[in-house]
């Protein structure tokens, strides 16, 4: 009778860490949350691209190229 409570115990514990164990793996797999990372990355990526080469008189690249223009026109004007 003891031997068979003892099995009872031994085989129950060995159960529930196996379980565990398994619980533990699934939770700590980060294959999906990688690829989520490197998604938002991309889009980023893209919309900094976007508002630097972007077209129209609102990106960054005219705004730049419309100051230096300014610059350039005010020292050409003061430098004989």
């Amino acid at each position: 009778m003891k031997d068979t409570i003892m099995y009872g115990i031994v085989h129950g514990q060995n159960y529930a860490h196996d379980n565990i164990k398994k619980i533990k793996g699934r939770l700590s797999k980060e294959d999906g949350v990688t690829a989520i990372e490197y998604a938002v990355i991309a889009v980023a990526i893209s919309v900094m691209l976007l508002a630097v080469f972007g077209n129209g008189k609102e990106s960054f690249i005219t705004a730049i190229t419309e100051k230096f223009r300014i610059l350039s026109t005010n020292i050409n004007g003061t430098v004989k």
